[in-house]
Protein backbone atom coordinates (compact mmCIF):
# COMPACT_ATOMS: atom_id res chain seq x y z
CA UNK A 1 0.00 0.00 0.00
CA UNK A 2 1.68 3.41 -1.13
CA UNK A 3 1.02 6.39 1.15
CA UNK A 4 1.43 9.76 -0.72
CA UNK A 5 2.30 13.27 0.65
CA UNK A 6 1.75 16.17 -1.28
CA UNK A 7 3.12 19.49 -0.30
CA UNK A 8 2.45 22.54 -2.40
CA UNK A 9 1.60 26.07 -1.51
CA UNK A 10 -1.38 25.78 -3.50
CA UNK A 11 -5.18 24.71 -2.49
CA UNK A 12 -5.99 21.20 -3.28
CA UNK A 13 -7.29 19.95 -6.17
CA UNK A 14 -10.22 18.22 -4.61
CA UNK A 15 -11.31 14.78 -3.04
CA UNK A 16 -12.22 13.80 -6.41
CA UNK A 17 -8.64 14.37 -8.22
CA UNK A 18 -6.57 12.74 -5.46
CA UNK A 19 -8.99 9.87 -5.02
CA UNK A 20 -8.75 9.64 -8.71
CA UNK A 21 -4.86 9.53 -8.65
CA UNK A 22 -5.21 6.59 -5.90
CA UNK A 23 -7.44 4.84 -8.09
CA UNK A 24 -4.56 5.05 -11.17
CA UNK A 25 -1.88 4.15 -8.31
CA UNK A 26 -3.42 0.87 -7.26
CA UNK A 27 -4.25 -0.12 -11.14
CA UNK A 28 -1.25 0.18 -12.16
CA UNK A 29 0.53 -1.80 -8.99
CA UNK A 30 -2.56 -4.66 -9.22
CA UNK A 31 -3.64 -3.73 -5.44
CA UNK A 32 -7.31 -3.68 -4.12
CA UNK A 33 -9.52 -0.88 -4.32
CA UNK A 34 -8.35 1.27 -1.09
CA UNK A 35 -5.00 0.53 -0.84
CA UNK A 36 -3.14 3.75 -2.18
CA UNK A 37 -3.48 6.69 0.89
CA UNK A 38 -2.62 10.17 -0.66
CA UNK A 39 -2.54 13.66 1.29
CA UNK A 40 -2.28 16.76 0.00
CA UNK A 41 -0.66 19.36 2.74
CA UNK A 42 -0.95 23.55 1.42
CA UNK A 43 1.92 25.05 2.93
CA UNK A 44 1.57 28.56 4.57
CA UNK A 45 3.74 31.81 3.72
CA UNK A 46 7.39 31.70 5.33
CA UNK A 47 6.82 27.56 5.99
CA UNK A 48 9.51 26.62 2.60
CA UNK A 49 12.06 27.48 0.73
CA UNK A 50 11.50 26.62 -2.99
CA UNK A 51 12.53 29.29 -5.36
CA UNK A 52 10.65 27.79 -8.13
CA UNK A 53 7.61 28.97 -5.89
CA UNK A 54 8.78 32.01 -4.85
CA UNK A 55 10.04 33.40 -8.69
CA UNK A 56 6.92 32.42 -10.27
CA UNK A 57 4.07 33.61 -8.01
CA UNK A 58 1.04 33.64 -9.81
CA UNK A 59 1.58 30.45 -11.56
CA UNK A 60 0.39 27.18 -10.61
CA UNK A 61 2.89 25.75 -8.29
CA UNK A 62 4.62 22.46 -9.18
CA UNK A 63 3.60 19.95 -5.92
CA UNK A 64 6.67 18.13 -4.12
CA UNK A 65 6.01 14.51 -3.19
CA UNK A 66 7.67 11.93 -0.66
CA UNK A 67 6.07 8.30 -1.25
CA UNK A 68 6.12 5.91 1.09
CA UNK A 69 5.83 1.96 -0.38
CA UNK A 70 6.76 -1.82 0.64
CA UNK A 71 10.71 -2.29 -0.17
CA UNK A 72 9.45 -5.49 -1.86
CA UNK A 73 8.45 -3.42 -4.90
CA UNK A 74 11.29 -3.98 -7.54
CA UNK A 75 13.04 -1.04 -9.50
CA UNK A 76 10.71 -1.12 -12.65
CA UNK A 77 7.77 -0.95 -10.24
CA UNK A 78 9.28 1.90 -8.93
CA UNK A 79 9.86 3.70 -11.77
CA UNK A 80 6.52 3.17 -13.05
CA UNK A 81 4.92 4.97 -9.81
CA UNK A 82 6.83 7.96 -9.62
CA UNK A 83 5.96 8.56 -13.71
CA UNK A 84 2.48 7.88 -13.48
CA UNK A 85 1.91 10.09 -10.34
CA UNK A 86 4.10 13.07 -12.52
CA UNK A 87 2.20 12.68 -15.76
CA UNK A 88 -1.21 12.81 -13.62
CA UNK A 89 0.27 15.89 -11.48
CA UNK A 90 1.49 17.66 -14.58
CA UNK A 91 -2.31 16.90 -16.42
CA UNK A 92 -4.05 18.02 -13.14
CA UNK A 93 -2.51 21.01 -12.06
CA UNK A 94 -1.41 22.15 -15.83
CA UNK A 95 2.51 22.24 -14.70
CA UNK A 96 5.25 21.46 -16.19
CA UNK A 97 6.26 18.20 -15.18
CA UNK A 98 10.17 18.13 -14.95
CA UNK A 99 9.22 20.82 -12.13
CA UNK A 100 7.43 17.92 -9.66
CA UNK A 101 9.70 16.39 -7.25
CA UNK A 102 9.26 13.09 -6.26
CA UNK A 103 11.34 10.67 -3.90
CA UNK A 104 10.60 7.39 -2.47
CA UNK A 105 11.28 6.15 0.50
CA UNK A 106 11.07 1.88 0.89
CA UNK A 107 9.64 0.49 4.76
CA UNK A 108 11.90 -1.96 6.07
CA UNK A 109 10.40 -4.63 8.36
CA UNK A 110 8.70 -3.04 11.57
CA UNK A 111 8.94 0.68 9.89
CA UNK A 112 4.82 0.66 8.82
CA UNK A 113 2.36 -1.16 10.02
CA UNK A 114 -0.77 -1.65 7.42
CA UNK A 115 -3.65 -3.33 7.74
CA UNK A 116 -2.35 -5.26 10.61
CA UNK A 117 0.16 -6.47 8.41
CA UNK A 118 4.16 -5.45 8.82
CA UNK A 119 5.67 -4.43 5.59
CA UNK A 120 9.05 -6.65 5.40
CA UNK A 121 12.15 -5.96 3.34
CA UNK A 122 14.79 -8.90 2.67
CA UNK A 123 17.68 -6.90 3.77
CA UNK A 124 19.87 -10.10 3.72
CA UNK A 125 22.33 -10.65 0.35
CA UNK A 126 20.90 -12.81 -1.89
CA UNK A 127 22.28 -16.28 -1.15
CA UNK A 128 24.80 -18.19 -4.04
CA UNK A 129 22.88 -19.43 -6.86
CA UNK A 130 19.39 -17.35 -5.44
CA UNK A 131 17.16 -16.11 -8.38
CA UNK A 132 16.89 -12.78 -8.81
CA UNK A 133 16.02 -11.47 -11.62
CA UNK A 134 12.35 -12.27 -11.93
CA UNK A 135 10.36 -9.65 -12.95
CA UNK A 136 6.01 -10.18 -12.68
CA UNK A 137 4.98 -9.95 -16.88
CA UNK A 138 1.78 -8.89 -15.48
CA UNK A 139 -1.26 -8.99 -12.20
CA UNK A 140 -4.35 -10.39 -11.46
CA UNK A 141 -7.12 -8.33 -11.48
CA UNK A 142 -10.67 -9.86 -10.06
CA UNK A 143 -13.49 -9.69 -7.44
CA UNK A 144 -11.75 -12.01 -5.45
CA UNK A 145 -9.39 -11.04 -2.55
CA UNK A 146 -9.72 -13.10 0.40
CA UNK A 147 -7.34 -16.06 0.81
CA UNK A 148 -9.49 -18.81 1.47
CA UNK A 149 -8.89 -22.17 0.15
CA UNK A 150 -11.96 -23.26 -1.84
CA UNK A 151 -14.58 -22.54 -4.25
CA UNK A 152 -12.81 -20.79 -7.35
CA UNK A 153 -13.93 -22.47 -10.62
CA UNK A 154 -16.76 -20.02 -11.25
CA UNK A 155 -13.99 -17.56 -10.13
CA UNK A 156 -13.66 -15.07 -13.41
CA UNK A 157 -10.34 -12.93 -13.74
CA UNK A 158 -8.42 -10.77 -15.68
CA UNK A 159 -4.54 -11.36 -16.23
CA UNK A 160 -3.11 -7.98 -17.27
CA UNK A 161 0.14 -7.94 -19.07
CA UNK A 162 2.62 -5.17 -18.39
CA UNK A 163 1.69 -2.49 -20.54
CA UNK A 164 5.73 -1.09 -20.10
CA UNK A 165 6.87 -4.26 -21.62
CA UNK A 166 4.98 -5.92 -24.09
CA UNK A 167 2.67 -5.65 -26.57
CA UNK A 168 -0.49 -7.26 -28.06
CA UNK A 169 2.10 -9.62 -30.22
CA UNK A 170 3.23 -10.91 -26.93
CA UNK A 171 -0.65 -12.64 -26.70
CA UNK A 172 -0.50 -13.53 -30.76
CA UNK A 173 -2.36 -16.98 -31.32
CA UNK A 174 -3.09 -17.61 -27.15
CA UNK A 175 -6.67 -17.61 -28.07
CA UNK A 176 -6.91 -20.51 -30.40
CA UNK A 177 -6.08 -22.55 -27.23
CA UNK A 178 -8.94 -23.58 -24.48
CA UNK A 179 -6.54 -23.45 -21.54
CA UNK A 180 -3.78 -22.04 -19.77
CA UNK A 181 -1.03 -22.63 -17.49
CA UNK A 182 -0.08 -19.61 -14.87
CA UNK A 183 2.91 -19.26 -12.85
CA UNK A 184 2.50 -16.77 -10.06
CA UNK A 185 4.20 -15.51 -7.14
CA UNK A 186 1.82 -15.72 -3.74
CA UNK A 187 2.97 -12.27 -2.80
CA UNK A 188 0.53 -12.09 0.60
CA UNK A 189 2.09 -14.93 2.24
CA UNK A 190 4.76 -13.52 5.10
CA UNK A 191 8.56 -14.86 4.57
CA UNK A 192 7.68 -16.11 8.46
CA UNK A 193 4.87 -18.62 7.70
CA UNK A 194 7.15 -20.46 5.18
CA UNK A 195 7.22 -24.26 5.58
CA UNK A 196 9.92 -26.31 4.83
CA UNK A 197 9.49 -29.54 6.78
CA UNK A 198 6.45 -31.44 6.92
CA UNK A 199 2.97 -30.17 8.28
CA UNK A 200 -0.64 -31.64 8.27
CA UNK A 201 -2.28 -29.89 4.91
CA UNK A 202 -5.04 -26.86 5.90
CA UNK A 203 -3.44 -27.73 9.42
CA UNK A 204 -6.14 -30.37 9.31
CA UNK A 205 -4.97 -33.73 11.66
CA UNK A 206 -7.05 -35.84 10.43
CA UNK A 207 -4.87 -35.57 7.10
CA UNK A 208 -1.54 -37.11 7.25
CA UNK A 209 1.62 -34.96 7.94
CA UNK A 210 3.38 -34.33 4.42
CA UNK A 211 6.45 -32.74 3.06
CA UNK A 212 5.86 -29.43 1.97
CA UNK A 213 6.83 -30.56 -1.92
CA UNK A 214 4.41 -33.37 -0.90
CA UNK A 215 1.12 -31.06 -1.00
CA UNK A 216 0.31 -27.43 -3.18
CA UNK A 217 -0.10 -25.26 -0.47
CA UNK A 218 0.85 -21.69 -0.70
CA UNK A 219 3.14 -21.27 2.41
CA UNK A 220 6.19 -22.54 0.29
CA UNK A 221 9.70 -21.98 0.12
CA UNK A 222 9.38 -19.42 -2.88
CA UNK A 223 5.66 -19.12 -3.08
CA UNK A 224 5.49 -19.72 -6.33
CA UNK A 225 2.01 -21.09 -7.17
CA UNK A 226 1.17 -23.02 -10.73
CA UNK A 227 -2.47 -23.12 -11.87
CA UNK A 228 -4.48 -24.48 -14.51
CA UNK A 229 -7.50 -22.21 -16.07
CA UNK A 230 -9.81 -21.79 -18.67
CA UNK A 231 -9.15 -19.21 -21.49
CA UNK A 232 -12.44 -17.11 -21.76
CA UNK A 233 -10.95 -14.72 -23.90
CA UNK A 234 -7.93 -12.27 -25.10
CA UNK A 235 -8.76 -8.07 -25.38
CA UNK A 236 -5.21 -6.23 -26.17
CA UNK A 237 -2.80 -7.05 -23.23
CA UNK A 238 -6.09 -8.67 -21.20
CA UNK A 239 -6.34 -11.93 -20.62
CA UNK A 240 -9.98 -13.22 -19.26
CA UNK A 241 -9.88 -16.78 -17.82
CA UNK A 242 -11.79 -18.83 -15.36
CA UNK A 243 -11.28 -20.95 -12.11
CA UNK A 244 -7.93 -19.09 -11.20
CA UNK A 245 -6.64 -19.50 -7.74
CA UNK A 246 -5.22 -16.18 -7.66
CA UNK A 247 -6.70 -12.83 -5.59
CA UNK A 248 -6.57 -9.57 -6.85
CA UNK A 249 -3.70 -8.27 -7.16
CA UNK A 250 -1.35 -11.63 -7.99
CA UNK A 251 2.03 -10.93 -10.02
CA UNK A 252 2.15 -13.33 -12.16
CA UNK A 253 5.64 -14.62 -13.70
CA UNK A 254 5.01 -16.72 -17.01
CA UNK A 255 1.78 -17.49 -18.76
CA UNK A 256 1.72 -21.02 -20.88
CA UNK A 257 -0.95 -22.21 -23.26
CA UNK A 258 -2.02 -26.13 -22.23
CA UNK A 259 -1.04 -28.84 -24.29
CA UNK A 260 -2.73 -31.96 -23.72
CA UNK A 261 1.00 -33.85 -24.73
CA UNK A 262 2.15 -32.18 -21.52
CA UNK A 263 -0.25 -34.39 -19.46
CA UNK A 264 0.44 -37.70 -18.01
CA UNK A 265 0.93 -40.68 -20.18
CA UNK A 266 0.52 -42.99 -17.25
CA UNK A 267 -2.66 -42.99 -14.18
CA UNK A 268 -2.74 -40.77 -12.36
CA UNK A 269 -2.13 -42.29 -8.46
CA UNK A 270 -2.88 -40.02 -5.40
CA UNK A 271 -3.52 -40.41 -1.67
CA UNK A 272 -7.12 -40.76 -0.50
CA UNK A 273 -6.80 -37.13 1.52
CA UNK A 274 -6.71 -35.35 -1.49
CA UNK A 275 -10.14 -35.96 -2.65
CA UNK A 276 -11.05 -35.04 0.51
CA UNK A 277 -8.84 -32.26 0.43
CA UNK A 278 -10.39 -31.10 -3.50
CA UNK A 279 -14.10 -31.34 -2.98
CA UNK A 280 -14.99 -28.16 -2.87
CA UNK A 281 -11.81 -26.38 -4.40
CA UNK A 282 -13.31 -25.70 -8.00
Amino acid sequence: MPVIRLFSPDASPGPAALEQLAADVTELLGLPAGHCWVWWQRLEPGTYHRPEWRDAPDAPAAPVGFVVCKASYDKEQVGALLRLLQSRLSRMLDVPADQIFLTVQRAVSGELLVRDEVWFAHLEEPRPGAVTDLVPIGRVHTDRSDLSDDYWGDVTSVIRLDGTRFDADALLGLDTFSHLEVVFHFHRVAPEKIHTGARHPRGNPDWPRTGIFAQRGKNRPNRIGVSRCKLLKVDGLDVHVRGLDAVDGTPVLDLKPYLTQFGPREDVVQPHWVDDLMRDYY
